[in-house]
């Protein structure tokens, strides 16, 4: 209830059943009411009778016993009604009459699993014709009957950016917590909040600006009672892009029918991720044992550079390399490491490779995705998925190998989940898989739901393999 104060001229009438047995006017400032010049300050009633109080201001407008309200009064308009059953005794009494609004304040929020990065134009509006622009309040029942309708007028809905913290709010993507809440409209009771729009001009969260309408702003019919406040929460999620069967990738809500084997993490460079694991979650070694504290690859990293290596403090915009260059392209493996017309994707002594190279979808591949070769994904293919779907924190600008990133771990995740994919997001060592990089050794990408890391390994330890692959 939002209570009314201040000094404000108001009518009160009184009713015993159906019938009207007095009035006064005047204003109302607190608990003190001032007549009207030339009126009574008091009105008699007889004692053990039961009377209906109604009170409304000038915003009002008596029609007979009739109370309307236009839609242009929505904001103002207030009515109070209270029923008494008077004492039997002389007693002083008291009779307090709480004055509400006659209209209803509805608001958009916007809501989702991460923060904005762009304040949101919109308008307000309805869908159709039944909007009240007139309703008529009976002071006897209480109850409020439409008079007339029609089309609401587009308004402005303007909301801010999503002032929450980053990555934490949400629980790194699990929960709608980042919202972005437009101002209060007024309208009248009896409006169907199925019957109310809003038409987005500008505005982002995801990778790019949001434009069109949400035609209806809830699922089912909601009729709004008058003096509420309501908030309408408009949960935006992710659309993902998917690898289908066929080769072809799209959104999945326009591919029915379709199968998806992939997601896709760099549109650019047209890379996609298995939803599947390779060997069904078997874990592999990056390399056999014989290569124990060698180079690996022509290509490798560490944290300090040196003779033959590069730096991992620089490594995406200066030494990353695609990990389908390090799966199929045989100068890509170190120096003496394997015969110079072998490549590690068929090499027995490069498990992680061979498990990434030989990986087959359960579905059946057709077209040109049939005869496309899977590969170990490099640090940098993973910059690009977790940065595309995860929303990682600065990972272009840092670009480094050793250090773990913020990102939006849960949102990640379920671009996988989704389709029936294969949980990639964990907090033990099931959610570390290896990559191409030769870090240090070996290098793994360990995809917690707070952080992405990117940490060095031994290349004899064992961790999971997902396949990536370049679609046409």
């Amino acid at each position: 209830t939002r209570a009314i104060t201040g000094n404000t001229h108001y009518t009160i009438r009184f009713y015993e059943g159906s019938t009207r047995v007095g009035e006064l006017k005047g204003r109302m400032n607190g608990s003190t009411f001032t007549p009207d010049a030339g009126t009574s300050n008091q009105l008699f009633l007889m004692r053990g009778k039961t009377y209906t109080f109604v009170c409304f201001n000038d915003d009002v407008v008596a029609n007979g016993e009739s109370l309307e309200v236009s839609l242009d009064k929505a904001a103002t308009a207030r009515i109070g009604r209270q029923t008494v059953t008077t004492g039997t005794t002389w007693a002083q009494e008291t009779v307090k009459i709480i004055s509400k609004h006659a209209g209803v304040r509805v608001r958009t929020q916007i809501q989702a699993q991460k923060h904005t990065v762009k304040d949101f134009k919109a308008k307000f509006l309805s869908n159709s014709t039944n909007i009240p622009n007139k309703v008529s309040y009976n002071p006897v029942t209480g109850v409020y009957t439409t008079l007339s309708t029609a089309a609401l007028a587009a308004s402005e809905n303007n909301s801010p950016n999503s002032t929450e913290a980053r990555y934490t709010a949400s629980g790194y993507g699990k929960n709608f917590s980042y919202t972005s809440t437009a101002p209060f409209h007024y309208l009248l009771p009896g409006t169907d909040a199925k019957n109310l729009k809003m038409d987005i001009s500008e505005g982002q969260i995801f990778w790019k600006n949001m434009e069109g309408s949400i035609n209806s702003l809830v699922s089912a019919g909601k009729v709004l009672e008058a003096n509420g406040t309501y908030t309408i929460a408009v949960k935006i999620k992710p659309y993902f892009t998917y690898l289908f069967s066929d080769g072809t990738t799209g959104l999945l809500h326009k591919n029915t029918g379709k199968t998806p084997v992939g997601v896709v993490v760099d549109p650019v460079n047209h890379l996609a991720a298995a939803i599947e694991e390779a060997g069904n979650g078997t874990k592999y070694m990056f390399a056999e044992r014989l290569y124990d504290y060698k180079i690996q690859s022509s290509h490798a990293i560490s944290d300090a550079g040196g003779i033959g290596v590069s730096s991992a403090s620089r490594y995406y915009n200066e030494f990353s390399t695609s990990g389908y260059d390090e799966t199929w392209n045989a100068s890509y493996a170190g120096v003496g490491v394997l015969p110079a017309d072998k490549v590690r994707g068929e090499s027995d002594n490069f498990p992680a490779f061979k498990a990434a190279a030989t990986f087959h979808p359960t579905a059946v591949l057709t077209g040109t995705l049939a005869t496309k070769k899977w590969f170990l994904p490099s640090q940098r293919d993973y910059f690009h998925a977790y940065d595309l779907l995860g929303f990682a924190d600065r990972v272009y600008d840092l670009g480094r190998l050793n250090l773990r990133y913020l990102w939006y771990g849960y949102l990640f995740e379920s671009a996988f989940t989704a389709v029936g994919g294969v949980p990639f997001v964990g907090t033990t060592e099931d959610s570390f898989y290896w990559t191409s990089t030769s870090h240090n050794g070996g290098s793994r990408f360990e995809a917690n739901p707070r952080y992405v890391g990117t940490p060095t390994n031994y290349s004899w330890l064992k961790y999971k393999v997902r396949s990536f692959v370049q679609y046409d």
